[in-house]
C-alpha cells in the first residue's frame, strides 16, 4: 500500500509557543489490534488495511518553541530495531531526528529539553542513535524526562511487555535523564499529566500559553479515528484504565478547544476533539 499523502510538516502556535509537528517515517501495525474490540467493517472505513491487514502509521515527534525554551516530544523509532523487525512492522524511516529538528531551522545541540509519553520502541527509539555499533544519546546537552516508573519497567521489562521496549537504546540516556515531578511542569508553559492506560505509566504533555492549550496525545490517542470512547487499542495494557482516563481528559480537551497533537495518523498531524449528540469525534486542523 503506498503511503498516504499528507501535510507532513506542520508548524502552529499556543499562544506565543511554536510548535512543529515533524515526520520520522512510517510503521505498519495490524488494523485489528490497533482498533482492539471495533469491528473491521467500522475501522477500516476510516483507515483501509493493506493485504496483511496492516494499516499505516506516521511517527511525527514534536518541535517546541516556547519565548526562553527549545523542546522535543518523543523521537520517532530511529534505529532501535533489527532490520528484521524493521521488515515485519513495514517501517520506512525519514531522517534522523536531529536532522529534522535542523530541517526546521533549529540547531539541534540548542535542544534543552526532550520529553517522552512513554517508552515503547516507536517513540523512544530515537532518544539515542548508533555511532558504530553503540548507542549514544541524539542530543547530547537536552535533558530526557519521562515517569520514573516507566523507566523502571522499560529498562527491565518483565516477559509480558519485552517486546515493547529496546533497552539498550535507553541505558545511555542515563547521565542526562530527568524524572517527571510531581506537578509536571518542565518549564513555564509545557508539563505532564499522567493518564496510565496504553501503560501504567503512560502521560500526555500539555502545551499552554495566553488562553490557549494544545495538548500531545501520545498513545491515548493515537488517530484521529480513535476518539470515540470504547475505540481503544488492543497494544493498551489496560483498556479499561484507558477508557476512564478517556472520560476525564475528553471533556477538558474540548472545553478548552485544545488542539490535539496526533502521533501516528496517517494523514492529519492535529486536529481538535468536539462533541456530538453525546458522542466524541474529532476535526482535522491539518
Amino acid at each position: 500500500m503506498a503511503p498516504p499523502q499528507s501535510n507532513f510538516i506542520r508548524t502552529t502556535r499556543i499562544g506565543c509557543i511554536e510548535v512543529t509537528s515533524l515526520f520520522d517515517g512510517w510503521l505498519s501495525l495490524d488494523g485489528g489490534a490497533m482498533f482492539g474490540i471495533v469491528p473491521k467493517v467500522l475501522w477500516e472505513k476510516k483507515i483501509p488495511a493493506d493485504n496483511l491487514n496492516r494499516i499505516k502509521l506516521a511517527l511525527r515527534p514534536l518541535l517546541v518553541r516556547t519565548p526562553q525554551h527549545t523542546l522535543v516530544v518523543e523521537t520517532g523509532l530511529g534505529q532501535a530495531l533489527t532490520a528484521r523487525q524493521e521488515s515485519m512492522y513495514g517501517v520506512q524511516r525519514g531522517a534522523g531526528l536531529d536532522e529534522q529538528v535542523r530541517a526546521a531551522g533549529v540547531d539541534p545541540s540548542s535542544v534543552e529539553h526532550l520529553l517522552l509519553t512513554h517508552l515503547h520502541w516507536d517513540h523512544s527509539g530515537g532518544a539515542c542513535r548508533k555511532v558504530d555499533d553503540h548507542f549514544v544519546p541524539t542530543f547530547a546537552a537536552a535533558r530526557y524526562w519521562v515517569n520514573r516508573r516507566e523507566w523502571k519497567v522499560a529498562t527491565k521489562p518483565d516477559n509480558l511487555q519485552r517486546q515493547s521496549y529496546v533497552p539498550e537504546s535507553l541505558t545511555p540516556l542515563r547521565g542526562q535523564l530527568k524524572f517527571v515531578p510531581s506537578d509536571g511542569k518542565v518549564v513555564p508553559g509545557v508539563r505532564f499529566e499522567s493518564t496510565g492506560g496504553h501503560t501504567e505509566n503512560h502521560s500526555v504533555i500539555w502545551i499552554e500559553d495566553g488562553g490557549e492549550a494544545g495538548c500531545f496525545m501520545g498513545d491515548i490517542l493515537e488517530t484521529t479515528a480513535h476518539a470515540p470512547l470504547p475505540w481503544i487499542s488492543a497494544y493498551d495494557l489496560c483498556a479499561g484504565e484507558s477508557y476512564r482516563a478517556r472520560e476525564k481528559l475528553w471533556p477538558k480537551l474540548v472545553e478548552r478547544k485544545a488542539t490535539c497533537f496526533v502521533y501516528h495518523d496517517p494523514v492529519h498531524a492535529a486536529c481538535k476533539l468536539v462533541q456530538r449528540d453525546g458522542k466524541y469525534d474529532t476535526e482535522p486542523i491539518t
